[in-house]
């Protein structure tokens, strides 16, 4: 075993230099450290400039992630995932996780759970976008739907076919506000009964604005009627039946 790592470790020229057992011994602890929190730290840290190198270092370029994190924190995450999700490549996990790390929401049923069961090794998948992933252009257009589709094609099972669809879903509420005119017109017929009036203590106050048109035919004949006391000093009483025709417009504001 020794010999087998100071081959791997040293040049063959000092292969066999038994000072080099130990370097190889510490280069084989070397290979068996953590070093994913160390690489965390580094990419939060590192310029912006330097990120395309960083990801083209863990084969995060291009499709497969890369063109559609428009800002450097999707680049910073999805440089801290390659790792994981190249570990998963061709699993449902990975297709949902690089479309978490885009903030892309998804919804994938799989073969055997649609009803009825598709044909083996399907999915069905529809991406919900959340943002505006290509910035500058409107939110959904045939060059995103083609650079998702690719990117799932980078990450699913190879075996496996898709449907395919994006759809826009936004957290913040939608508000509509309308306006319009209204004209109506209306006909209505009537007949009035006398009525006994109530006694009154305060005086009556109306207020009222409107534009309105009317022709009107009324015939009536009045019947008298005894009103009660009052303590005001007007005394009316009146008694009609009216037959009347109104035409209204109305305009809403």
């Amino acid at each position: 075993m020794a010999d087998r790592l100071q081959q791997t470790a040293v040049p063959n020229v000092l292969a066999n230099d038994p000072r080099f057992g130990p370097l190889a011994t510490l280069t084989e602890r070397f290979s068996r450290l953590d070093l994913s929190t160390l690489l965390v730290y580094l990419v939060d840290l590192v310029g912006a400039d330097l990120l395309p190198l960083l990801a083209e270092q863990m084969h995060v370029m291009g499709d497969e992630g890369w063109l559609l994190a428009n800002t450097d924190e999707q680049r910073r995450t999805l440089i801290k995932r390659a790792v994981e999700l190249h570990r998963y490549k061709g699993t449902v996990w990975a297709v949902k996780e690089v479309f978490g790390v885009l903030n892309v929401d998804v919804t994938l049923v799989e073969w055997w759970q649609q009803q009825p069961a598709a044909a083996p090794y399907t999915f069905a998948l529809t991406a919900w976008v959340n943002s505006n992933l290509l910035p500058g252009a409107p939110v959904l257009t045939a060059e995103l739907y083609e650079r998702l589709q690719r990117m799932v094609d980078m990450v699913k099972p190879v075996r496996s076919s898709f449907d395919f669809k994006v759809g826009v879903r936004f957290d913040q509420p939608l508000q509509i506000a309308s306006a319009g005119q209204i004209a109506a017109v209306g006909r209505w017929s009537s007949e009035v009964q006398p009525v006994q009036p109530t006694l009154a203590q305060q005086p009556l106050r109306l207020a009222s604005v409107g534009q309105a048109a009317a022709v009107a035919r009324v015939s009536a004949t009045p019947v008298a009627v005894q009103p009660t006391a009052a303590l005001n000093p007007v005394r009316l009483a009146n008694a009609a039946r009216p037959l009347s025709i109104i035409r209204v417009s109305m305009e809403a504001q």
